[in-house]
C-alpha cells in the first residue's frame, strides 16, 4: 500500500541525485550524505568574510604566500581565492560521497586559454594541499560561453572534468555535450530574478529537453538543475539527473510532507521521453553558427542572461579578493 503522505526530501532522493550547494561546513551533519558538493564565488566570499572562519582566511594567506612564486601568472589575491576554494571544499568532504565542484575565475569566462590555465592550477593546488585527494573527484565549473566550452573540450583531453554552468539555452546544452562536459547546470531562474517576486520565463522545460537530448544522442553529460525559486519547482524536476540545492531548501524539504499522489503527478519527466522533437545540429567546430543561433535564442534574451550572470559571479570574485587584500593590509 502506497503511503498517503511522503517526505519531500526522501521523495526527491528516490528520484534524483541530491547535491549540496554550499561550502558552509556547519551544515555537514544536517541532511545526511549528499552526492556531489558544489560552489561558486558567492560561497568563497561569504565564507572568507565570516569572522568565525578566520582560521581558513589565515591558512589561505599562509599557503598562498608559500605558493605564489610557483603561480606568478595570477595575482596574489586571485591565487588566494582559489586556495580558499580548495581548503573550504576539503572541509566539506564529510558531507558528500561524489565530486567536489570548484568554479573557475569568472573574469576569464571569455578566454579559452585562461580557463584552461585556471583549471590546471586548481588541480595543482589540490595536489599540493592533499596529494591523496583523487583527481577524479574534482570538477571545474566553467561559464558556458563559446570560449569556456572550447576550454572544456581541451581540458577533457587533459583528463580534467568540467561542468558547464550558466546554461540558459539548448545551444549551450548541445555545445557542452560535444565539448565533453561531464555535466551542465541549467539555471531555472536568472540569479537576479531570485530576488524578485515572479519570473515570467522559468527554465524548467530546458532541464527536461537537455536530459532527453543527451539520452537520444548517447552522450554521458548529466543535467544538474540549479537556481530554483520554490520547493514546487524542485518537485516538478523529480527525475532530472541531479538537483543542486541550497541548505535552506534542503531544510524545508526535510521538514515538509505532502500528498503522495499530488507529488508524483507534478514531475515534468515522463516515462515515454517524447516531449521534444529531435535536434540535429553540431556546433563544436562552427563558431559562426553557434554565435548566430545563441544570439537569436529566446528572442535575444539569452545572451543578456549569460552576460549578467557572469557579471554577478565576477562581482563576488572581486569581493572575495578584497577580503584577501584587506586581511594582508
Amino acid at each position: 500500500m502506497v503511503p498517503s503522505n511522503v517526505n519531500l526530501l526522501e521523495y526527491l532522493r528516490s528520484k534524483t541525485q541530491i547535491d549540496l550547494d554550499t561550502f558552509d561546513v556547519t551544515v555537514v551533519e544536517e541532511f545526511g550524505k549528499c552526492v556531489d558538493c558544489t560552489s561558486n564565488q558567492y560561497e568563497y566570499y561569504t565564507e572568507l568574510a565570516k569572522p568565525a572562519r578566520k582560521d581558513i582566511l589565515e591558512k589561505t594567506l599562509e599557503l598562498s604566500s608559500n605558493l605564489h612564486e610557483d603561480f606568478r601568472e595570477v595575482t596574489f589575491e586571485e591565487l588566494a581565492v582559489e586556495v580558499s576554494a580548495v581548503l573550504l571544499g576539503h572541509e566539506m568532504l564529510p558531507a558528500f560521497t561524489g565530486c567536489l565542484h570548484v568554479m573557475a575565475n569568472p573574469n576569464y569566462a571569455y578566454s579559452r586559454q585562461k580557463v584552461v590555465e585556471t583549471a590546471k592550477r586548481i588541480h595543482s593546488i589540490f595536489a599540493l594541499i592533499d596529494p591523496f585527494f583523487p583527481t577524479a573527484r574534482i570538477v571545474i565549473k566553467v561559464a558556458a560561453t563559446w570560449e569556456g566550452l572550447q576550454a572544456c573540450r581541451e581540458l577533457r583531453d587533459y583528463g580534467i572534468k568540467t561542468l558547464a554552468t550558466t546554461v540558459f539555452t539548448m545551444e549551450q546544452v548541445i555545445l557542452a555535450g560535444e565539448a565533453g562536459c561531464v555535466s551542465i547546470s541549467p539555471f531555472i531562474h536568472e540569479l537576479r530574478i531570485l530576488l524578485e517576486p515572479e519570473d515570467p520565463h522559468p527554465q524548467l522545460g530546458l532541464c527536461v529537453q537537455a536530459q532527453e537530448y543527451y539520452k537520444r544522442e548517447s552522450l554521458p553529460t548529466k543535467v544538474k538543475a540549479c537556481a530554483n525559486a520554490s520547493l514546487d519547482e524542485l518537485v516538478q524536476l523529480a527525475g532530472v539527473d541531479a538537483l543542486t540545492i541550497v541548505p535552506g531548501d534542503l531544510e524545508a524539504l526535510k521538514s515538509t510532507c505532502r500528498d503522495t499522489k499530488e507529488v508524483t503527478g507534478m514531475s515534468l519527466f515522463k516515462a515515454d521521453g517524447s516531449a521534444q522533437d529531435e535536434i540535429q545540429v553540431s556546433y563544436i567546430n562552427d563558431e559562426g553558427k553557434y554565435r548566430a543561433d545563441f544570439g537569436r535564442a529566446q528572442d535575444g534574451r539569452a545572451q543578456g542572461k549569460l552576460a549578467e550572470t557572469i557579471d554577478i559571479f565576477r562581482d563576488f570574485q572581486t569581493k572575495a579578493e578584497a577580503v584577501i587584500r584587506n586581511a594582508r593590509a
